[in-house]
Parts: structure tokens; sequence; C-alpha cells
């Protein structure tokens, strides 16, 4: 049998396995990567309570705190690239299990941290431990729903956001009664149960055999990465992913939206914290109903020009606000749900254009290029508003919208 008779029998068995799962099988499976999903974002926003609980006991400032978050980010963001390599190897369960095992793990070390030098250790291993996710988690879910694609990797990508919304709230009412140290212990116990847990969830693939195998699964690998690069569909629609300067996630708004309310309106920071909820709650609904959309009617790329487009409108709206009032709510409505489906989209597109032996591959190369750029996008964005006010920088904002339509221009696909 050659290698390549090989390869499709595998592949044959594979796609036989999954055809064979439950629907039971398949809910697990999208629960259970789906809460880790949000355990993992869960993880990462408490800091942004905590932080400023631990500076003073450890001894950093500021400066030190940008430097702990692009360090923490570019380890995070770059690992996603190796997944779809060591996926060959080992059953995705399993990387995903030992992925959150291991985040328990370095919760866990943050209650006994005693500098900062530790910190910075603690929260690259963190990095590390949770750069499975994304990749392996939308790689699995997308073979599991083949034909329901869109809207299980809107869930899952929308149950990250449920992560970063609950979040701060949790933090703030475990530091009414505990310190930051017992509230990093608290939250590692989840992650060790989902751990666990991803064990008892079945994966049909079944590793590389003897020292020969593993060569020819090592070449399979790497080709699976090439044939990736040389895919149009796969690299620009990654690409789209990257030029946008939010919607990758929730950090950019996160950072400047509350600060922006507070002098575009004159209110206090609970109130600008109430509209940044309001527009994240928004974001939860959004993805998920153009998600369902986009697996029923048009094309997925089609759906995907619109909201760019209103991405951008919605943006441009948002700095023209005189006062606060009705108009505000209902812009940050659609601002959330348009801004926020373009992660989703593109993950459901990258599943649609790659085939079954190079869908792991296709979402390590994927995050890696969409995600490695949203420390630049933040630190770009805070030096226009500091030296340039809001507007210019919500110019901008709007603008990347825009050339990731031009980007989406090349991608070729069948209706």
């Amino acid at each position: 049998m050659t290698d390549k008779e090989a390869a499709a029998a595998a592949l044959g068995l594979e796609a036989t396995a999954r055809e064979e799962a439950s629907e039971a099988q398949k809910r697990f499976a999208l629960s259970l990567v789906s809460f880790s999903h949000a355990l993992n974002h869960l993880q990462w926003s408490v800091t942004a309570v905590l932080y400023p609980a631990m500076m003073n006991e450890l001894g950093f400032g500021f400066l030190q705190l940008g430097f702990l978050s692009a360090i923490s980010n570019l380890t995070g963001q770059g690992l996603q690239v190796i997944w779809g390599f060591l996926a060959a190897f080992f059953r995705r369960t399993v990387l995903l299990g030992l992925g959150n095992i291991l985040l328990a793990i370095s919760s866990l070390l943050h209650a006994l941290l005693g500098s900062y030098a530790q910190l910075v250790g603690a929260r690259v291993f963190s990095s590390v431990a949770s750069s499975p996710q994304h990749p392996i988690g939308s790689s699995l879910l997308s073979r599991y729903f083949p034909k329901s694609r869109g809207w299980a990797l809107t869930f899952h990508y929308s149950a990250g956001n449920v992560g970063s919304f609950i979040a701060p709230a949790a933090a703030s009412f475990l530091l009414l009664y505990v310190g930051w140290r017992l509230v990093f212990v608290i939250f590692s116990v989840p992650c060790l149960a989902m751990g666990v847990l991803f064990f008892f969830l079945r994966d049909s693939f079944s590793g590389a055999g003897g020292l020969d195998s593993k060569k020819k699964t090592a070449r399979a690998s790497l080709n699976a990465y090439l044939q990736c690069l040389k895919n149009r569909n796969i690299i620009f629609t990654s690409m789209v992913l990257m030029v946008g300067a939010a919607g990758r996630g929730t950090g950019i708004n996160n950072t400047f939206l509350v600060p922006f309310f507070m002098k575009q309106f004159d209110v206090t920071a609970s109130t600008g914290g109430f509209l940044l909820t309001l527009m994240q709650g928004a974001g939860l609904i959004g993805p998920l109903v153009i998600g369902w959309l986009s697996d029923r009617y048009w094309k997925r790329s089609s759906i995907l020009q619109l909201t760019l487009l209103l991405s951008a409108l919605m943006t441009v709206w948002l700095v023209h606000h005189p006062v606060l009032g009705p108009l505000v709510f209902l812009n940050l409505v659609f601002y959330g749900a348009f801004v926020q489906s373009r992660g989703s989209l593109t993950q459901a597109m990258i599943g649609d254009f790659a085939s079954e032996e190079l869908t792991d591959a296709a979402f390590s190369i994927y995050y890696f290029v969409g995600f490695i750029s949203g420390p630049i996008w933040t630190l770009l964005m805070g030096y226009i508003m500091d030296s340039y006010g809001f507007t210019p920088a919500f110019y901008l904002a709007a603008l990347t919208y825009l050339g990731g339509m031009i980007i989406l221009t090349f991608v070729k696909e069948k209706s």
C-alpha cells in the first residue's frame, strides 16, 4: 500500500468514526470544548482585576505590566502554529485535556508567587498551557459538525467571550472575601476537572505507530502545512482576521472603550462599564445568529463582506454621538454583533476550505496569522489615541475592516 493509499484509508476510517458518533457524543464534544474555551478566557480575563491587587505586593508598575501582557500574549499566540503538527502524533482530546491540566497547575503556581520575575514565568507557562485551545478545539468541532460548522464554531467562539464577560465580575466578587492568591486557587479547580473530562471524549485518531510510521506522519504533517500555505483561500481568510483592529477577541474593546465613553459622554467608570457590558452582550448573541444564517443562506464570504462593511460604519458612527442617548445603545448593539462575528465566520470558512488531512494545520496557521497582530494593533491604537485623540483611532479601525473586504475579494468560495 502506498503512502497516499494509507493516508486515504486512515481518513476513511476517521470519517466513518465521525459519522457513527451519536448525537449525544456530538453534544458532549460541543459542550466540553466550548466550556473549556470559556474557562481559558476566564483565566486570562480575571487578571485585569487581580493585577492591581498584585502590583504593590510583588513590586511592579505599569511599564512592567505592559511587558507582562505583551510577552504572555506573544507566547500564547505564537505557539498556536505548532499544534497542527502535534495533532498528527497525539489525540486532539489528549492535547486539550493536558492543556487544561497544565493551565490549572499554572493557576496554582500563581498562589505561590514571590516576585515579578516569577510572575512573568507563571504567565508564560499559562500561555503555553492555553495555546492548544483555539486550533485544536476548532479543528475537533469542525470534524464533528461538517454540516453545521458555522453554528458550532460560532458557539465555541461565543463561549470564549462568555468567559471574558463574566471574569471581571467573578474576580471582583471573590476579592471581597479572599485574597488574590486564593482566587487563583479557586479558578484552578474547574480547569483541572475540565482536563480530566477530555479523556472521556472520543477522538478517532489512533496516533503514529513505529519509527517509520512516525517519520511518515511527520512528513505528512509538514506537507499539510505547505499545502495550506499554498491554499490562497486559507491564507487570505486568515489575513482577513489579521488586518481588523478589533474582532478577534475583546482586547481592544476592553482596553479603550471605557476611557472613550468617559471622555465622550462625561460619565463615570461604572457607567462606562455598563456600556461595555451592553456591547459584549450583543457580541455574544449576534455572532450566533449570523453563524446560523451562514450555514443556510448565501455564501459565507458574502455575509462576511456585509458584516465588515457594517463594522466599519458602526465604528465611525460611534465617535459622532454628541450625547449619551438611545442611539448610542443601538450603535453599541450593532457594533458588538457585527465586529465580533468576523472571528466566527472566518473560522467556519477555514473549516470549509481545509480538507480532512489539512484541518489541524489550517487552524494552526489561521490562529497564528490572525491573532499575532493583536498586540500590535493594541499598541498602535493606544499611541494614536494618546497623541491625536479617539476620532483618528476609530477612523483607522474602520479602515481596517474595509481592508478586510478588499482581501476577501481574493477568496474564491463556491455557493
